[in-house]
């Protein structure tokens, strides 16, 4: 059995490499904009094998023949990153999906793993989100080239009937995520400054609460995902139904490192000011966007994937921030 990654040395990627390792022949592909092929190894061993290469590339689709399952999770992520050029965000997210769902198509891989994000349900005001409400759709770039790839997928599975889910990942955490980036997503940008020993800063007054799921939980998702016939042409939401602020999340970090940083809260409105070029000119960004933006409150329900797949999250909060904490120390440590 053999199952191919795209984006397989990013974080999400390279822990679902592992996880599977036992269980397929897996291939990593990345074209290393974003993922480390560090984060492919056990110490000085792989635990897969590894491609560099784009999925926009001609011959990216010879890396799909004779492949079980594609899981595929490439494409441009940062928020900022992607309103900064929108055609490049829409190449890599929307046009190598395409590149993606042709070449499985021309092989005939019997299942597909679309990645998507809860960011989708961005303009929506009905919580707890589900699946199947019907709300407004997204307006920022990213969120815009994932909601079009969702589409695309249900296109596949209608039109040619492909074998193909879509999993809306929340805020996902765990170890190796990285933290050395120059926009980190929250837990990582935390680790980074307790390691630091620096002060943190954050864009709100730390109150601003969303769903956070562990890398664990997701990958048990997928695998049941994959093995569950009931999955073929669904979306289901990867989340925990709970929220925790980012005031609480950095609490539970102190906590367990014993850390006696501070944390400063600044407008939220500034939250991108590391992104000068989306704020000149007489069509500036909207700051009132990167507001709503940062205060954006998020929470899903896994009711779906509990009567379809019987799955249900695992991890909570103060263990799966432990489990982080114990990987960084012991790296830290070696």
């Amino acid at each position: 059995m053999k199952m191919l990654i795209t984006g397989g040395a990013g974080f999400i990627g390279s822990q679902l490499a592992k996880y599977f390792s036992d269980q397929y022949e897996i291939v990593a592909l990345d074209n290393l904009s974003y993922g480390k092929v560090r984060n492919l190894k056990d110490g000085e061993n792989f635990f897969c094998s590894f491609v560099k290469c784009d999925v926009r590339d001609n011959n990216f689709e010879k890396y799909c023949k004779d492949v079980d399952v594609v899981i595929h999770l490439a494409g441009i992520a940062p928020l900022p990153e992607s309103e900064i050029d929108p055609k490049n965000a829409f190449d890599n997210n929307v046009i190598g999906t395409i590149n993606v769902l042709q070449a499985c198509k021309k092989h005939e891989v019997p299942k597909v793993i679309f990645s998507s994000t809860s960011a989708v349900y961005e303009n929506s005001n009905s919580f707890p989100f589900k699946e199947d409400i019907s709300f407004e759709q997204p307006d920022l770039i990213y969120s815009q080239t994932k909601y079009t790839c969702e589409k695309l997928c249900s296109s596949y599975v209608k039109n040619y009937n492909m074998n193909i889910t879509v999993l809306r990942f929340f805020n996902v955490y765990g170890p190796n995520q990285d933290h050395l980036r120059k926009h980190p997503p929250l837990l990582g940008y935390i680790t980074k400054n307790i390691l630091d020993n620096k002060d943190v800063e954050f864009y709100s007054n730390g109150q601003q609460k969303r769903d956070y799921v562990y890398i664990d939980d997701l990958c048990d998702l997928v695998e049941k995902c994959i093995k569950n016939p009931l999955s073929n042409g669904e979306i289901f939401n990867c989340c925990t139904g709970k929220t925790h602020s980012v005031k609480e999340i950095f609490e539970i970090f102190k906590q367990q490192t014993k850390s006696n940083i501070s944390c400063l809260f600044n407008e939220p409105s500034s939250f991108w000011d590391k992104y000068p070029t989306l704020f000149n000119g007489s069509y500036a960004l909207n700051k009132s966007r990167v507001s709503k933006e940062v205060n954006k409150y998020s929470i899903g329900t896994y009711q779906k994937a509990n009567n379809i797949l019987g799955w249900s999250p695992k991890v909570n909060i103060q263990n799966g921030i432990q489990k982080c904490l114990s990987k960084i120390i012991k790296e830290v440590n070696k």
